[in-house]
């Protein structure tokens, strides 16, 4: 028996590293954590108006979940899951797989930011039950005429996702770096 615990089993403690460090930092832990931030703001960007007219924004607008937002939702709850499931289980192509699911909320955000007409579009022939062709003209018209752009929920869902792609690389980097 050992004079100092009373146990005869001989204790070890974890390997310290250079810079006295365990082999993982933290800093994927970090980036798994701006990353789901990310994926969380495209998902609220999802819910707010997409598009907005008048010339200061506060005349009403669409929101995204009229539209493309239910795509960004879904893919930003995913992309989420999979980074706390990389984050879980310490897989680090699941860190990949957060980033490219996020990258389709990007282009889904710059499709529509690039056609504001889109998604008006989309709400007239859901709610007015027009044809598709009626619908694009009539979108069009309601662009020129209400001075129509994109909101702030594109904005939130293209930083958000873009996030999300960024972090979810970094973390997959970091991730097969500490191997």
């Amino acid at each position: 028996m050992s004079e100092y615990g009373g146990s005869s089993y001989a204790q070890t403690a974890p390997p310290v590293h250079p810079g006295g460090a365990p082999a993982d930092s933290g800093q994927s832990k970090k980036f798994a954590i701006f990353a789901i931030v990310g994926a969380v703001i495209a998902l609220v960007g999802s819910l707010v108006n997409w598009v907005v007219s008048g010339s200061d924004g506060t005349d009403g607008g669409i929101k995204g979940m009229d539209g493309d937002g239910v795509i960004t939702l879904i893919v930003s709850i995913v992309a989420a899951l999979v980074v706390v499931g990389a984050l879980v289980a310490k897989k680090a192509p699941l860190y990949l797989g957060g980033a490219i699911l996020s990258l389709v909320s990007v282009v889904v955000a710059v499709i529509n930011m690039a056609d504001p007409a889109r998604l008006v579009a989309q709400k007239l022939e859901s709610d007015e039950g027009a044809s598709a062709a009626e619908a694009e003209k009539a979108a069009e018209a309601v662009v020129k005429m209400a001075d129509v752009s994109a909101g702030p929920g594109l904005y939130m869902v293209l930083i958000g996702a873009a996030l999300t792609a960024i972090f979810g690389v970094l973390g997959f980097l970091k991730s097969r770096a500490s191997r």
